[in-house]
């Protein structure tokens, strides 16, 4: 029997039947015995090549074509099942065969579901999303990694598109509501961001991988705009999910640690100078956006308190199969909810999606697949991981801290990224090599057959044999790594505080003014909405004139260094005045004057009526720049960034 030589990932030769895969690449087996060695007729080599073209295909064109995500997902299960009859080997990892659950749990709910032909149609997409993750699973290290790389470079294209076409940011409801965010080429920015948080882990994890400086500091300006479009989606939930897949990657990879913290150092840095310099603008409308964390229910157009009832309704009648997956929006039809009109496509979270669509069943496989995570993420934490399996492993772990605040993955190209990412990062559970903080030297001595070893530097004197080289065992002075940064951060702790209580602020206060059509009150022809809202942006313009402001101001006797400026609600009628002064009740004053200004004006026109929906209260003014945000902001960048000047010295 004559063997032939085989290249990694694939088999040759005229007997053979079958493959293992052993350090990173495939050796040839028996089929019949499974021992490697005994070559026959095997898998061509097409077969690994082929599923990861497709799935190459898959990750790049994802978020851009999502109509082509089940036919592609289609052909890589139909390629994985012909190599899995060819070899007969079906050994997947656990986070694999656990994940299964998911689309079974759905195929349960299909019968007693809702809406049965939507409900099969997800099921199948699940189904098909499971075996893209079977087939990278068990893929080569070398495969994976190309398959990785492809979703970075997706993601970059995506950021940079997202990036060109962000519209004119404007923020209401106290940064609650933000119109003009970017999206990019998917339909709602906060899949965006879900997108952003599933691949900001590998993107930063290849960035650190080559050896070379330039090259590791060119690839570290590629997650510039990735940072950037993740900014300027301007979602919540995407920022703390992504915050959670870094701490998660730094955990499991900790050689990342200074890239991290200057990272950090530098997005903390941009923060400060946005509430430094940025008090109108879209600088104003981001920190309004990062001010609404600590009370994001204020948006009026937020919907998710009767959301999650809707869904535990739906839990509540229907506890085992729920009522199928995608049928929350039929369920809320049937039902006496105000979202009968307005109705969700899922529960804006993950548990409660899974709950009120697939019951208990999938409540079940849920809990599985989160222990199976946790569990790798301990053996990731403790081991010594490829970033193959630890990046995955981190957006999948952000992805579920965003998924209790949102869940966007409805998108095809979502679910078809997160699937790829649990097939890589099941590799967690094969055997990984434990970390050890230092390795051990141990004492050698030369020997005649290895004349050409290197003798360490430990070697010890032996009575048979001297060494080769003596040995200094002067110790070593190192230089401390810690006072520079120490010194350092103090210096610029106390500059910040320093600066910050002689910095002036200014209270803004906020009066309100709606306007409606005078025709309209009169039983003639009204106004046409259009052109009611053509005239609230005349009124916007006219109410923020400096030189009107400032003969308001002189009325006032207010100091001059008082601003005022309106803004029209995005397809309303309504106008915000916001008036910025030194003293809250100087602010109130000049926002109430200018909102009688604007009533005043409507007198005068035939066309219009004004009237004052909200008063600005000196109570309820907003400081800008608001000293707490920029404090925290200032005294996180000197700490990431004096442990990364540390870390660099300790390095030297």
């Amino acid at each position: 029997m004559s063997t032939l030589a085989t290249r990694p990932g694939s088999v040759a030769g005229p007997t053979s039947h079958g493959s293992v895969a052993g350090g990173g690449r495939e050796v040839p087996t028996n089929r019949a015995t499974g021992a490697p060695g005994a070559v026959g007729p095997a898998a061509p080599y097409a077969l690994p090549d082929a599923i990861t073209g497709a799935l190459v295909v898959l990750a790049l064109g994802a978020p851009w074509a999502p109509g082509l995500v089940l036919p592609v997902s289609l052909l890589v299960a139909v390629l994985w099942g012909l190599r899995v009859v060819d070899t007969r080997r079906l050994a997947l990892p656990p986070l694999v065969v656990v994940a299964a659950g998911i689309p079974l749990a759905q195929a349960v709910a299909v019968p007693t579901a809702v809406d049965p032909v939507r409900s099969a149609v997800l099921t199948v997409a699940s189904a098909l999303g499971w075996a893209c993750a079977a087939a990278l699973a068990t893929l080569t290290p070398r495969r994976r990694a190309v398959v990785l790389g492809s979703l970075v470079v997706s993601l970059l294209v995506v950021c940079a598109q997202a990036s060109t076409d962000l519209g004119g940011l404007t923020s209401r409801a106290g940064g609650s509501v933000v119109d003009g965010r970017a999206q990019g080429p998917f339909a709602q920015p906060n899949e965006l961001g879900a997108y952003v948080v599933l691949l900001l882990p590998v993107c930063v994890a290849l960035a650190a991988r080559p050896r070379s400086r330039a090259a590791r500091a060119l690839l570290g300006l590629a997650v510039v705009p990735v940072l950037a479009a993740l900014a300027l989606s301007l979602s919540r939930g995407a920022w703390m999910g992504a915050a959670a897949a870094t701490a998660v990657l730094v955990l499991v990879l900790p050689r990342l640690v200074p890239a991290v913290a200057i990272a950090l150092g530098g997005v903390s840095t941009a923060v400060l100078g946005l509430a430094l310099l940025g008090t109108t603008g879209p600088a104003a409308v981001v920190l309004s956006r990062i001010g609404s964390l600590g009370d994001p229910s204020r948006s009026p157009d937020d919907h998710r308190p009767q959301i999650w009832e809707l869904a535990l309704d739906a839990a509540a009648h229907r506890p085992v199969t729920g009522v199928g997956a995608g049928g929350l929006e039929t369920w809320a039809t049937r039902t006496d909810s105000a979202l009968a009109l307005e109705t969700p496509l899922h529960a804006h979270n993950l548990v409660l999606t899974v709950l009120s669509e697939t019951g208990a069943v999938g409540a079940l496989a849920l809990v599985a697949l989160a222990l199976v995570l946790l569990h790798g993420l301990w053996r990731a934490a403790t081991s010594t991981t490829s970033w193959l399996v630890a990046a995955p492993l981190a957006g999948l772990a952000g992805a579920a801290v965003h998924g209790l605040i949102d869940m966007p993955w409805r998108n095809p190209g979502l679910t078809a990224t997160a699937w790829l990412l649990a097939g890589a990062a099941a590799h967690v559970h094969r055997p990984l090599r434990p970390r050890a903080e230092r390795p051990t030297v141990t004492p050698r001595t030369t020997r005649a057959h290895d004349q050409a070893a290197p003798i360490s530097e430990t070697t010890e004197h032996t009575p048979d044999r001297a060494p080769e080289r003596a040995v200094d065992r002067t110790p070593v002075r190192r230089r401390r790594a810690w006072p520079l940064p120490t010194v350092l951060a103090v210096l610029a702790s106390a500059a910040l505080v320093a600066g910050l209580y002689y910095l002036p602020t200014q209270h803004e206060a906020t009066a309100v003014v709606g306007l409606r059509s005078e025709a309209a009150s009169e039983g003639q022809a009204t106004t046409g909405p259009d052109e009611l809202k053509l005239i609230a942006q005349q009124y916007s313009v006219a109410l923020s004139d400096e030189a009107a402001v400032d003969e308001l101001v002189d009325e006032l006797g207010i100091p001059a260094t008082s601003t005022a400026e309106a803004t029209v609600d995005p397809e309303t009628t309504t106008v915000r005045i916001a008036a910025r002064s030194d003293d809250p009740q100087e602010a109130s004053d000049l926002a109430d004057r200018i909102a009688r200004s604007a009533e005043a004006r409507a007198d005068e026109d035939p066309q219009v009526v004004a009237t004052t929906l909200s008063t600005a209260s000196p109570d309820h003014t907003r400081v800008t720049p608001p000293k707490p945000l920029l404090l925290a902001c200032g005294l996180s960048a000197i700490l990431v960034l004096a442990v990364g000047l540390w870390l660099l010295r300790r390095q030297r």
